[in-house]
């Protein structure tokens, strides 16, 4: 089964999720987006498409990629949120060797042993803020991006990156089932290979799919 038919028939079912953040029509952050999504559809090298583009400054870029992987990451999640439950995933993990836990400025200060779906809702919920924040992702023209906008974009990206995890250890059978392997495995290729890129992601995050990243983006 395609994976675009997969899509549509989980989110035909009004099961999105949350909605795509998008970027707004006319400015500088959509025509980035747009020479983006063109790079990835002309059938480029997902090496080079990651590569910042001749003239463009650097924290736009990171910024229209941030937003498009927390869409592309929540569709992942989305598609087979049902079969991660409180009781099949009650604790954040990948695998028997990686545990994550959760914290925040406002309900866990301190790291939080947490389900697997309460984890991923408090990780799309504070994303979501953060990306609505103007004082962090900035969509005013001539308004700067602030000083530690990298910093928070490595947050968002390692955190992310922990979706990719437990969803390939826990949920792989899932995505086998939806026969959405192939898709799943591109989005993955280009996350990594963009975060790589721009040394976005400690490489001891990485550690739980080192093998898995080995065979599929050689």
């Amino acid at each position: 089964m395609a994976m675009a038919l997969c899509l549509k028939q989980v989110f035909a079912k009004d099961k999105t999720f949350r909605p795509r953040k998008r970027f707004e029509p006319g400015t500088q952050r959509f025509e980035l987006y747009k020479k983006a999504q063109a790079s990835l559809k002309s059938g480029l090298d997902l090496r080079s498409v990651v590569r910042l583009p001749p003239g463009e400054n650097i924290d736009d870029w990171i910024a229209v990629h941030v937003v498009d992987f927390f869409n592309r990451i929540n569709l992942i999640y989305g598609t087979m949120a049902e079969r991660c439950s409180e009781t099949s995933c009650p604790v954040m993990a990948g695998g028997p060797r990686y545990e994550y836990r959760w914290q925040d400025e406002r309900q866990y200060r301190r790291p939080a042993k947490l389900s697997a779906p309460r984890y991923m809702a408090l990780l799309m919920d504070w994303i979501e803020g953060l990306i609505n924040d103007e004082d962090v992702f900035p969509t005013r023209v001539g308004v700067p991006f602030p000083k530690n906008f990298q910093q928070v974009c490595t947050k968002i990206l390692t955190r992310l990156f922990r979706v990719f995890v437990h969803v390939y250890i826990h949920h792989f059978d899932s995505i086998l089932s939806m026969g959405a392997e192939a898709h799943v495995n591109t989005c993955y290729k280009h996350f990594y290979y963009f975060i790589r890129e721009f040394s976005l992601v400690d490489q001891r995050e990485l550690e739980p799919l080192r093998e898995m990243t080995e065979r599929i983006c050689h």
